[in-house]
């Protein structure tokens, strides 16, 4: 996936791998056995399902496991000349592959996380191997001439001979790796439904012998740790229940997984009802982590990511109960949908809050999946090329929803001049349609919750399709460091990193712990503005005051300054951080200016008694670097007001 050579190379005692997989076949088919016959609990034992609900759902589906598409064996499906021409040139692709030996499992690479704590190593070893299943089933379906089985069958017994389907970052404790439990992430999940769907395409061109050792390996790694965490309560935290009601994208992607996997697969019908009544109830838990006014607190990236799962799911429900279930029926979803247009700035541009990469868009393909499932009243689109590279999703065109309750006239326009996330007091300032305007902005008081940054007060400034000024954006990649209690030591993270003030030398508190106060907005067709109390950020004793306005000015060529009023009981030092992402040079003693891409963005700076600027280059988890400038006043302060004020350069 990264177009590196992959190193093949092994650290474990080589062995051949016929031995290897049919030794782990036969433990694994001891185990399915096992499982099967008498270590599942009774469906009266799944703690928060409805037995009479798991039954309901079975009654809808058919006697025979059915994934999405149709098998090889169905010539008129694969020979349709639109499919074709979708897939494009797979059937090269996967010709390329014929010759060459699947990339090495390296157990070096997966355990460099658990040594240093670094996971992309580890991560692209897996991703090469899997990528091999695409465009193999692809080009079998395509081609129908059996010159791919033998080297589908070589992959698939690889696969379920791999020690572990979970991602290094996501095995602390080793125990997926060395094989003494399993549970599901998210990678062990959406790979369980890929090799599903496999053996639903592939039908009879799966041996017996290979079927067997894959099944084996779902049972063991995807289904029966669901299972037990459905009659305990214990494992997977990322289901959530009553007591621990977890809110995180885990939860859609995990669930898409394995009921995608379950209904591709699982012979007995009322095992795959299990599996799609404990999605339909659990993923509530997913929806609670949307605000009332539907801001993601995760991010935009990570909308695509779960929000783009969870409508896998809700379209496999739909689907398999003949429409009968459909997630999309709960309120909170549309709300939830709307995100996705209603965060967007200018041009596509969105602010990177939480954990978020710089220069991340909402995916116009989901965007459009939300229109057409939900009537979010937007103008239809082009239709988009299908996703590529999975063969679930390749197939998972969504169906539009029978609800009318949410697609009726009186639907909310998805977005106008401003979106407000009063919840979580977000702002988003767009430019009137033909102003001739191209400056946009967006600010954040709290909405801080999973993947939190201390970033109260955090803005951007959009200009075109470019953001010169503000939030970062980040972290790049993910480290041991992360999401431990050594999280806020990193710059990107804390508030050093982002464009709010450092108080008396001091850094912004945890943002999860607080709740900022919006003070005052104002709102019109010509200047919108908004108020908030940055104070309780700081523990900075001498601070009484620390307030911080946003005013967006709407008539062309468009204007946006930022305001921080401060009071303190004795003189302190204070200093405004301004990261970019582009390059910057001072052009007066009160002006900067800020370049990215063809766009050029003047800021002017008004202080009590004049401003140096410090510059530093913060490249951990960054990539690229960003630069963090620092208007610091150059004395110390009992009372101040530090502007600036934003404007398109010449």
């Amino acid at each position: 996936m990264n177009g590196r050579i992959p190193r093949r190379r092994r650290t474990s005692p080589p062995q051949p791998s016929g031995h290897r997989s049919a030794t782990c076949a036969r433990g694994l088919a001891l185990l399915l056995v096992v499982t099967c016959a008498a270590g599942r609990p009774a469906e009266e034992s799944f703690r928060e399902l409805d037995p009479q609900r798991i039954a309901t759902i079975a009654a809808l589906l058919p006697e025979q496991p059915a994934g999405l598409g149709r098998p090889i064996s169905d010539r008129k499906f694969w020979d349709d000349p639109h499919l074709r021409a979708r897939l494009g040139a797979v059937v090269a692709d996967a010709a390329k592959l014929l010759p060459k030996t699947l990339p090495a499992w390296s157990d070096e690479d997966y355990l460099e996380y658990s040594r240093v704590g670094r996971r992309e190593t580890g991560q692209k070893m897996m991703q090469r191997r899997a990528a091999w299943l695409y465009p193999l089933v692809m080009a079998e379906g395509l081609d129908n001439q059996g010159r791919f089985t033998d080297k589908l069958n070589q992959v698939l017994d690889e696969y379920a001979a791999e020690p572990t389907w979970t991602m290094p970052a996501h095995d602390h404790s080793l125990d997926n790796f060395h094989r003494r439990a399993y549970a599901v992430d998210l990678r062990s999940a959406a790979f369980g439904w890929e090799l599903a769907q496999a053996l639903y395409l592939l039908g009879d061109r799966v041996t017996p012998a290979t079927r067997q050792r894959v099944m084996a390996a779902l049972e063991q790694r995807v289904w029966t740790p669901i299972r037990h965490t459905l009659a305990t309560g214990q494992e997977n935290w990322w289901l959530g229940n009553k007591a621990h009601p977890v809110q995180n994208n885990w939860n859609p992607v995990c669930l898409s997984g394995i009921c995608g996997a379950a209904l591709a697969a699982l012979p007995d019908r009322r095992e795959r009802a299990l599996f799609l009544a404990a999605a339909e109830h659990h993923v509530c838990y997913y929806l609670n982590s949307f605000r009332a006014d539907g801001y993601c607190d995760e991010g935009v990236g990570y909308w695509n990511y779960g929000f783009g799962s969870f409508l896998h799911l809700r379209e496999i429900l739909f689907r398999a109960t003949g429409g009968q279930t459909d997630l999309c029926a709960e309120s909170k979803v549309r709300q939830a949908a709307l995100y996705g247009i209603r965060i967007q700035i200018v041009e596509q541009s969105v602010p990177a809050f939480a954990d978020c990469h710089f220069g991340t868009k909402a995916s116009p393909e989901l965007i459009q999946a939300c229109d057409r499932v939900l009537g979010l009243g937007r103008k239809q689109a082009a239709p988009l090329p299908p996703p590529r590279g999975s063969l679930a999703t390749v197939f998972l065109d969504p169906t539009p929803g029978k609800l009318k309750a949410l697609t009726g006239s009186g639907a909310e326009p998805p977005a106008g001049l401003r979106s407000y996330f009063d919840q979580a007091g977000v702002l988003v300032c767009r430019p009137a349609p033909g102003s001739g305007c191209r400056l946009g902005a967006a600010i954040k008081a709290g909405g801080n919750s999973s993947h939190s940054h201390n970033d109260v007060g955090s803005f951007v400034i959009a200009l075109g399709r470019e953001e010169p000024v503000g939030e970062p954006g980040g972290p790049h990649s993910y480290t041991s460091q992360t999401f431990s209690k050594e999280r806020y030591t990193l710059k990107l993270l804390n508030s050093f990193g982002h464009p709010v003030p450092v108080v008396a030398g001091r850094l912004q508190v945890d943002a999860t712990r607080i709740h900022p106060q919006i003070l005052s907005t104002r709102f019109t067709d010509a200047a919108d503005e908004i108020s908030m109390d940055l104070a309780c950020a700081y523990a900075v004793p001498e601070l009484k005051k620390l307030v911080r306005t946003l005013r967006y000015e709407r008539r062309a060529p468009g204007a946006v300054t930022i305001a921080d009023d401060v009071a303190f009981d004795q003189p302190v030092a204070f200093e405004l951080g301004l990261p970019t992402n582009g390059s910057w040079k001072q052009t007066g003693p009160k002006t900067l200016e800020f370049s990215l891409g063809a766009e050029r963005l003047t800021a002017e700076i008004e202080t009590p008694d004049g401003f140096e600027v410090t510059t530093e280059t913060i490249a951990e988890q960054s990539k690229p670097p960003f630069t963090r400038l620092g208007l610091r006043l150059k004395q110390p302060v009992r009372t101040a007001r530090v502007t600036v004020r934003f404007r398109p350069g010449s």
